[in-house]
């Protein structure tokens, strides 16, 4: 098992790598360019402040040693809520300039995820009071498995994210790495797996084979996600190609409605469809 614990930067890029741009990045290498280096405006959503909220509610009620009520996690949802799109709308106050969702434009969609966010937030309790041998997991330093940090070195990459929740099965003992969702969509296995390589190269521990993503939409995860392929020698190479793309400066543009549609930054590019 390669790699070590450290602050070091990755060659050439300046700056650690994520899962989130390596997303970015594979979607768009020009959206790339214009989000993460030329920095440009991005157009806000609803969807941002419903995602940060539900996150940090379910944080709270995790860190309360799944004590918090239900009431007391959506007023953690509702101050967030309120912090984050207060945040947005500061730079952004004409709010025909927000994401449409569907048929709701900006100022209606603010006001609907409030309620859906609400909603969701019930739904995380009911299911942990339902199973219980899913406890968190706690790290060999005593630290729980809530929102955990890493920083780890990838063969000279510096890699960094958190991950909302490593859950241990008190019945079978096995360690899986969890994602929670607010959206419509789970994620893919790369994202779990880079977050099953981090645990092991932080805690020099066997990966985790399985990961999942729970959907606060439906109150439930997904299916198990097989992470055995997710070894910590190909998510190193995953990230050594990204460092390699940006420091190269591969920015070409992959113009597609689909992409177009939905990328925050699609009002500065002129390849934009």
């Amino acid at each position: 098992m390669n790699g070590s614990t450290t602050d070091e930067r990755p060659p050439g890029t300046g700056r650690p790598l994520s899962v989130s741009q390596h997303k970015t990045y594979n979607r768009c290498p020009y959206g790339y360019y214009l989000e993460r280096i030329e920095r440009v405006w991005q157009r806000p959503a609803a969807w941002l402040s419903q995602g940060t909220a539900f996150h940090e509610a379910a944080e709270a009620y995790e860190r309360s040693g799944r004590t918090m009520t239900v009431a007391e996690m959506q007023e953690v949802f509702r101050e967030s809520y309120v912090r984050e799109t207060n945040e947005m709308c500061s730079e952004t106050p004409n709010l025909t300039y927000w994401f449409r969702s569907g048929p709701y434009a900006g100022p209606q969609d603010i006001e609907r995820r409030y309620g859906l966010g609400l909603e969701q937030v019930e739904r995380y309790p009911a299911w942990y009071e339902r199973h219980p041998n899913e406890v968190i997991w706690i790290d060999p330093d005593g630290e729980p498995g809530i929102e955990l940090g890493f920083v780890v070195d990838l063969g000279g990459v510096t890699v960094r994210g958190f991950i909302d929740a490593v859950i241990v099965d008190q019945v079978t003992g096995r360690i899986r790495v969890r994602d929670n969702k607010s959206g419509n969509q789970p994620g893919d296995d790369f994202q779990l797996g880079t977050y099953s390589a981090a645990l092991a190269v932080k805690y020099e521990i066997e990966p985790p084979s399985v990961g999942d993503y729970w959907m606060a939409r439906t109150g439930k995860p997904t299916f198990d996600y097989d992470l055995t392929d997710w070894s910590v020698e190909r998510v190193t190479e995953e990230f050594h190609q990204l460092a390699e793309n940006i420091e190269a400066e591969r920015f070409t543009p992959d113009p597609e409605p689909s992409k177009c549609r939905f990328c925050s930054v699609a009002s500065s590019c002129e390849f934009s469809m």
